[in-house]
């Protein structure tokens, strides 16, 4: 691998001196004296400064971004939002690459050294520039024709679905395969344990990650006992005395086990941005690898979600309550956002992803067991593949390595043996999904309803508004809960032109008014929180300046979220969403892993992939009546919740 890695940097290098030997010679060249088509000498070209070489660049590559790109609104939203309060973790794995007729915009970006962010940046300059006019529906219909001729995906017997984009500018491939389980799945008393599992996945099978299964078997049982032992014993001398032995059993077992080896075996064959995530929708593990590594790829993942062992679990849940203290108990708001979700929800997105202390506490292999047994099984993943494949392959290597598993047939040829001293029970465990029921120790829906579905407002008493205040180190601030529906829904798309009108950008109504008025430290609005799989909550949010009170900045969130209601949006503000819209859906196709988790991401969410490209049509056909209208619905005072975070210590 080393002997490859010299390769291709010397490759790279004499690339970079061959590029930088034609500029040199093109540079030297005298300039032409042959008459022009017009028949008058060409005049000589005054030198450009490498700013100005740089300025022209940049406007080439803005005016081609915007011509080409068009993405999925799959931005974190409540899945993955900035302070991970919630839970989630996990980071991208970025790889470039692009579909044929993408290739020379994608080389230019190698060189450039594009990212999703920026191509943001550029497709706003470039809005902000263009004329106002409409806009041309002729990208769709381009788009559409491009990925449904590079998109393949196909089931196997077992109902495990593939998705493979084609895309051969460069031997590179990305991975994602995306489990329709999250926090949302858990059973009351078991929360946090979608987000251990996700860790739990790393730590291998019986063949990876072990010295000696035969050996490691019996230990990792014995801890089980254990642990069980100590959960029933409470607390006092026999506890105590529990826990020494489960400290010693957890050394024994650890002189057995070859740590992160799952991660190592990859990454030693150029695997990069390799992890995980999890939200209270699903649970995403993702990777991008050279193209000639694929087959290792499929083995391995094959093997660690058909024959798992879940080693060291009793060491990470340490790791995920430190976790927990950092994100949530330590944080300025965490503690705020937690018990706000607990009282304005009525659904189990009111439970944050991480879970609670005293679930996690509780936790033990054979839950985690019993948890994956039931949700990670053929029907419930879906994976994506975008980049130098070809779908034919992608069939072949998954009928291989996938194509004998079934629901509950924890086997996989050789490691069967080594399986059964595992101690697997096998079968479904008994946690329940309580879709659309109230949840213990929460209040009653108030049978507030959206096109069919029912939202998760607590009901109050004489039908008054709800509130809630806390004290908390990040105030004062303001979060105020609207009721939406789901992303399935018809109004979906105008919801999240709301949320980009409030406070998309630095012209955004809040940011105007508010911030540039002296009123508000920030105000920003999210379209879906916690999630956005089921009904839940967009939530404005707002800290005032030290000559404001809250009351002052509720005042003026309200007046706001009024205007857009009675009045809609302006021309303007509508064109210019439109313009950034299509030029964020594109953008997050101009690499491959971006494509396969937009692909994954719409599957898993909306139930198709090509749900992606009815997005983009919804949105060039959006008016200005049906964002006011979604929005006059949205902001009802009997639909929201206020919540009130006052300055500690007062």
């Amino acid at each position: 691998m080393d002997k490859l890695r010299m390769k291709v940097a010397a490759g790279l290098t004499k690339a970079k001196k061959r590029a930088q030997g034609l500029f040199r010679r093109k540079s030297q060249k005298q300039p032409s004296t042959q008459p022009s088509l017009t028949g008058e000498p060409k005049k000589k070209k005054k030198k450009k400064s490498q700013q100005q070489q740089q300025q022209q660049t940049q406007g080439r590559s803005t005016a081609a971004t915007t011509r080409t790109i068009v993405t999925c609104n799959s931005s974190p939203r409540s899945t993955d939002d900035g302070s991970r309060a919630d839970g989630s973790s996990g980071s991208s794995g970025n790889n470039s690459g692009s579909c044929s007729s993408w290739a020379e915009l994608s080389r230019r970006a190698l060189l450039q050294g594009l990212t999703v962010g920026g191509a943001y940046g550029w497709a706003a300059r470039a809005a902000r520039s263009e004329t106002p006019g409409t806009i041309k529906s002729s990208s769709s219909s381009s788009l559409e024709g491009r990925l449904e001729e590079r998109v393949h995906e196909f089931t196997l017997a077992n109902g495990l679905r593939f998705i493979v984009s084609e895309r051969h500018a460069a031997p590179i491939v990305s991975c994602h395969v995306h489990a329709d389980v999250g926090a949302w799945d858990e059973e009351d008393g078991l929360t946090g344990i979608a987000h251990l599992l996700e860790h739990l996945a790393f730590k291998g099978t019986p063949r990876i990650g072990t010295k000696d299964y035969q050996r490691e078997a019996p230990l990792l049982e014995a801890l089980d006992d254990v642990f069980y032992s100590i959960r029933e014993a409470g607390s006092g001398r026999e506890a105590a005395r529990l826990q020494q032995r489960l400290l010693a059993l957890q050394a024994e077992a650890a002189q057995l086990s070859v740590p992160n080896e799952y991660g190592a075996l990859l990454q030693r064959q150029g695997a990069v941005g390799l992890n995980a995530a999890t939200s209270q929708d699903s649970t995403k593990y993702y990777c991008s690898l050279p193209a000639n590594k694929l087959e290792l790829w499929f083995a391995l993942e094959a093997e660690r979600f058909q024959v798992p062992v879940f080693r060291e679990v009793y060491q990470e849940k340490a790791v995920v309550s430190e976790e927990r203290r950092m994100r949530v108990d330590n944080s300025p708001l965490g503690p705020f956002q937690e018990a706000f979700s607990l009282a304005s929800l009525t659904n189990n997105y009111r439970r944050p992803v991480i879970g609670y202390q005293a679930d996690i506490d509780r936790i033990g292999r054979r839950e985690v067991r019993e948890f994956f047994n039931q949700h990670y099984v053929p029907g419930n993943l879906v994976v994506a593949i975008a980049g130098d494949v070809t779908a034919e392959q992608v069939r072949n290597l998954a009928e291989t390595y996938f194509g004998s598993w079934q629901p509950g047939n924890q086997s996989l040829g050789s490691p069967a043996a080594a399986l059964s001293s595992d101690g697997s029970s096998g079968g479904g465990g008994a946690a329940s999904s309580m879709v659309g029921a109230a949840l213990p120790g929460t209040a009653s829906s108030a049978g507030l309803w959206w096109g069919g579905e029912l939202l998760p407002r607590p009901s109050s008493p004489a039908g008054g508004e709800l509130e809630f205040k806390a004290r908390a180190r990040a105030g004062p601030a303001l979060m105020q809960a609207f009721y939406r529906p789901s992303v399935r829904s018809s109004d979906s798309l105008a919801l999240e032109m709301v949320s980009d009108l409030l406070s998309g950008s630095r012209s955004s109504r809040l940011y105007k008014n508010l911030v540039l008025g002296g009123q508000a430290l920030t105000a920003s609005a999210i379209s879906s929180y916690p999630g956005e799989k089921h009904p839940g909550q967009f939530i404005v949010y707002g800290i005032p300046t030290k000559g404001s009170t809250l009351e002052q900045l509720e005042a003026g969130i309200s007046a706001q979220l009024a205007a857009l209601a009675g009045d809609g949006p302006t021309p303007s503000e509508l064109l210019r969403y439109k313009k950034g819209a299509r030029a964020s859906l594109l953008a997050s196709l101009t690499s491959n892993s971006a494509v396969a988790a937009a692909l994954a991401d719409y599957q898993v969410l909306r139930g198709s992939w090509r749900c992606l490209l009815e997005d983009l049509q919804g949105i060039e056909a959006m008016g200005a009546a049906q964002v006011r209208d979604a929005a006059a619905r949205l902001f009802q005072p009997s639909n929201s919740y206020r919540g009130y975070v006052l300055p500690a210590g007062k």
